[in-house]
């Protein structure tokens, strides 16, 4: 029997999908090519030139990574092939790049992956629900729109000093939230994101971001969620004007609700929720 590991090609999309997982319809399959380039990189472990297990990551600015992409067959299950492939992952991240930080967004009930990024080192950092929803109308009332700050030094101070300094976790898109740290967030991000904020409390942000479907990226990530007078509405009022600049697509409403408050949702509230993401971590080692 010969094992081997190595970095996937798009050619490789046929292995790919002889894979049997298990799941249906798999985003992974649909987009294969773009995962084996550009700021991704993907890795397959072979038996006897069968693809086995899958893993790879996807690079944030200079010094920030999320891993993922991990996926079985489910005929060579228990045999630890999946953890042997993402600590190789792991290394290969660490040793090709200059990163701080690998992460890695794993939903509550995925217990095979969570029990091998803990045995290979990565930390429980925080869980949370990525919530969807057509519209926000359910938690609209009658209160004023936070006013939008435009410049580029504006929301930089901004981001310093209630999301670093704060210590929160940003999702800089969907399914990838990072601990909030100065190098993670880039200029050329930054100049296309939308910020509101009602006086000296802390800002909404707003942003575009493409999971399948077309969204607006919410991102509030304190514990006054459900408190804040005209929150909903400024989303509201952001998710209208996105959908005004593209109106070929439908525009939907992501946000990031930390597990701690999700139960402060009204019951006519609008958003699926599925299992919550949990977030693992590790520093570079020093």
């Amino acid at each position: 029997m010969t094992t081997i590991i190595r970095q996937l090609l798009p050619s490789d999309k046929k292995s790919m999908e002889n894979m049997y997982t298990g799941i249906p319809d798999d985003y992974i399959t649909r987009i294969f090519d773009t995962l084996c380039t550009g700021n991704h990189a993907l890795f397959g472990l072979f038996i006897d030139n069968q693809l086995v297990c899958t893993a790879g990551y996807t690079t944030f600015g200079p010094e920030y990574a999320m891993l993922g992409r991990l996926r079985s067959d489910i005929r060579y299950q228990g045999q630890g092939y999946s953890k042997q492939l993402t600590q190789y992952v792991r290394n290969q991240a660490f040793q090709a790049h200059p990163l701080q930080w690998l992460g890695a967004n794993t939903q509550k009930h995925n217990i095979p992956a969570q029990k091998v990024l803990c045995s290979i080192g990565f930390k429980k950092q925080t869980l949370l629900y990525g919530c969807t929803a057509k519209t926000v109308n359910g938690l609209l009332h009658t209160e004023n729109i936070w006013p939008e700050t435009a410049q580029m030094k504006r929301k930089q101070e901004l981001l310093d000093t209630y999301h670093v300094k704060e210590h929160t976790f940003f999702p800089i898109e969907c399914y990838y939230p990072f601990p909030s740290v100065t190098k993670l967030f880039q200029e050329e991000q930054i100049k296309d994101w939308r910020f509101f904020q009602e006086e000296d409390l802390p800002p909404l942000i707003t942003k575009k971001d493409i999971k399948k479907e077309t969204y607006l990226h919410a991102v509030y990530p304190y514990e006054d969620l459900f408190q804040r007078g005209g929150l909903w509405e400024t989303i509201d009022h952001a998710q209208k004007d996105l959908q005004d600049q593209y109106p070929e697509e439908e525009i939907h409403v992501w946000m990031d609700i930390p597990a701690s408050i999700i139960h402060q949702l009204p019951e006519n509230h609008p958003f699926e929720l599925d299992s919550p993401w949990v977030l693992y971590g590790m520093d570079k080692k020093i």
